[in-house]
């Protein structure tokens, strides 16, 4: 197995042996003030993570939540318009999704 992560003692190890391809990562940018129209298969199975800028999840009855740089989303399942960047620079969305078995994808 791994060897200790520093600052976390024995409870948590580092795991040299796992297999960083059996994940896909997207990254989606919006532009500011560019909102882009949710659909929830985009997002399926994806951990999401503001890495940059500031967005505004938008319902489908026009409320909207605000999330900064830092925020961890998972957006399956929401009953969700839209997705908006309220910012005045670049919006970036990290979204990290287990790779499906038998995929070609390196």
């Amino acid at each position: 197995m791994g060897r200790p992560v520093p600052g976390c003692g024995d409870a948590v190890r580092s795991a040299p042996d796992r297999r960083p391809d059996r994940f896909d990562r997207r990254v989606v940018t919006l532009a500011p003030g560019e909102a882009r129209p949710y659909v929830s298969a985009e997002w399926c199975d994806a951990l999401v993570v503001v890495e940059d800028g500031r967005v505004e999840l938008e319902d489908l009855g026009g409320d909207r939540r605000g999330l900064a740089r830092g925020a961890v989303l998972w957006l399956v399942g929401l009953r969700l318009r839209a997705v908006h960047n309220v910012g005045r620079h670049p919006a970036v969305l990290v979204a990290v999704s287990r790779r499906l078995p038998g995929s070609d994808d390196p």
